[in-house]
């Protein structure tokens, strides 16, 4: 866990230009049976910086519907965050233990690629939203969905 995290945290993928990350869905079909609480964990950052880059486009913004977006978003990301620690809890020794700390340092750059896609996509069509946002959102929906169901 520890090797994977400090891999995603050196990447230099994270400080290029363009957004080096797969889709989750080929990440998450490229796993097949070995899908453990380290990938899990994995999926769970890139929903949290998913959402915040999601939620700083909306938060603010007038537009109808925009509130409620930003409700959800909030919410959904609340979700992710409880997953979050507990699949860090299950995969770290206690004495070890910095959630916050390794939240940060690992959420941070995966947020930045995703700015950097939505600010692609506005620049090519006008919107923030495109089809690889969109299909990683639909995993993100999945995972929250699951989870809120006891799954």
């Amino acid at each position: 866990m520890k090797k994977l995290l400090a891999l995603l945290l050196l990447s230099p993928l994270a400080y290029s230009e363009e957004n080096q990350m797969i889709p989750l869905p080929q990440y998450v079909a490229s796993l097949g049976d070995n899908f453990g609480s380290s990938e899990m964990l994995y999926v769970t950052y890139r929903c949290a910086g998913l959402y915040g880059m999601m939620y700083g486009l909306v938060g603010d913004a007038t537009q109808e519907g925009a509130k409620d977006t930003a409700k959800r978003l909030n919410e959904a990301n609340l979700s992710i965050m409880t997953i979050s620690e507990s699949l860090y809890n299950s995969l770290t020794p206690k004495e070890d233990r910095d959630f916050e700390d390794n939240l940060t340092r690992s959420v941070l750059p995966i947020a930045d690629n995703y700015q950097k896609e939505a600010n692609k996509s506005w620049t090519n069509t006008g919107n923030y939203f495109n089809d690889y946002i969109m299909n990683d959102s639909t995993i993100c929906k999945n995972v929250v969905e699951g989870f809120n169901e006891g799954l």
